[in-house]
């Protein structure tokens, strides 16, 4: 088993989470996904500890995904701000003398 390999979130639970049901022994696991017996047993230790995240209310990752939608949000109305003062400077700009109207 000498390779390193990275592992995603969703592995490393799928893992643990068998390892947890205990309908396969933990050798089984460990040939299954070449993954070292102590990893496992880390893996299903970090699901045992934060497990009780998941069903938090505030959370940091919900409070994160918030925050970012919150900042969405603004720059959207940003963005349209910004595309109604341009339009609005295009049209004035036109009147003006000498101006070229290729914008």
């Amino acid at each position: 088993m000498g390779k390193h390999r990275k592992w995603s979130s969703e592995q490393k639970f799928e893992i643990a989470l068998q390892a947890l049901k205990g309908e396969v022994t933990l050798n089984d696991i460990c040939k299954r996904y070449e993954v070292a017996p102590s990893q496992v047993k880390e893996w299903k230790k970090h699901v045992l500890e934060k497990g009780a995240a998941i069903f938090s209310k505030n959370d940091q990752g919900t409070e994160a995904i918030h925050k970012l939608e919150c900042e969405q949000s603004k720059l959207y109305e940003k963005i349209g701000q910004l595309t109604v003062e341009r339009d609005f400077l295009k049209k004035v700009w036109s009147k003006f003398p000498g101006s070229s109207e290729e914008n």
